[in-house]
C-alpha cells in the first residue's frame, strides 16, 4: 500500500514539472512571436524616420574593425570619420536638391527621379541600400507624401517592377499602393498609384 502512494505522488509531482515546463515554453514562445511582429513594424517606421531625416548610416561588415585594429589605426579611423563627415553632407545637399525636384505631378504623369547607381541593375531590397532610399524616394514622388510611413516594398511582378505599400506617418488608414518600375540610368519611375481601403 506504502509504495502504490509513493509512486502516485511521484506521478503528480512529474505532471506538475511538466505542467510548468509547458506554460513556460509557451509563454516564451508568445513573447518571441509579439517580438519578432511588432520590432519589424517598428524598424520600419525607424528606419522611414531615419531617412527622412537624412541621418542615413550604411553598415558595412567589412568597415566594423577588432577592437585590437581599432587602437592600431585609431589616427587613420579619424581621418576617415572625417571624410564620412564631409560625404554626409555632400549627401544630405543631394538629397535636399532632389527633393526640391520632386513635387507632385498629376497621376500617371511621372518621370524617373534619377539615380546615383551604375553598372547593370541589380535590384537591392536591403533597408537603408542606395536602392532602397532611391525606392522610397520614388514612393514618395508618386504619393506626395513626404513624411511617410513604408508598409511593404516587394517584388512588383519583375526583376525591375517594384510594389510598394505606404502611408502618411500619423494616419495608418491612408494607405497607398504604388508600382514603381527601373529605366535604366535614369532610376525608379512610378507607373501607377492606388489608395488602398
Amino acid at each position: 500500500m506504502q509504495g502504490y502512494r509513493y509512486e502516485q505522488r511521484k506521478k503528480k509531482r512529474v505532471n506538475r514539472i511538466l505542467n510548468v515546463a509547458i506554460g513556460v515554453v509557451t509563454i516564451l514562445i508568445i513573447v518571441f512571436a509579439v517580438q519578432i511582429f511588432f520590432s519589424s513594424t517598428t524598424s520600419e517606421e525607424v528606419l522611414t524616420e531615419v531617412e527622412q531625416d537624412g541621418e542615413i548610416e550604411e553598415n558595412d561588415p567589412e568597415s566594423i574593425a577588432d577592437p585590437v585594429e581599432k587602437n592600431k589605426e585609431n589616427n587613420q579611423s579619424e581621418a576617415v570619420e572625417e571624410n564620412d563627415q564631409e560625404s554626409k553632407e555632400e549627401q544630405l545637399d543631394e538629397e535636399e536638391l532632389d527633393e526640391e525636384e520632386l513635387e507632385p505631378v498629376p497621376d500617371g504623369e511621372w518621370e524617373p527621379i534619377g539615380t546615383s547607381q551604375t553598372g547593370e541593375f541589380k535590384p537591392d531590397f536591403n533597408e537603408g541600400s542606395t536602392n532602397w532610399n532611391e525606392m522610397v524616394k520614388a514612393l514618395q514622388y508618386a504619393t506626395g507624401i513626404d513624411d511617410m510611413t513604408v508598409w511593404w516594398i516587394g517584388n512588383g511582378g519583375s526583376a525591375t517592377r517594384v510594389r510598394g505599400q505606404v502611408a502618411p506617418r500619423g494616419n495608418p488608414n491612408e494607405k497607398y499602393e504604388v508600382y514603381i518600375e527601373w529605366i535604366d540610368g535614369q532610376g525608379w519611375m512610378p507607373v501607377e498609384k492606388n489608395k488602398l481601403n
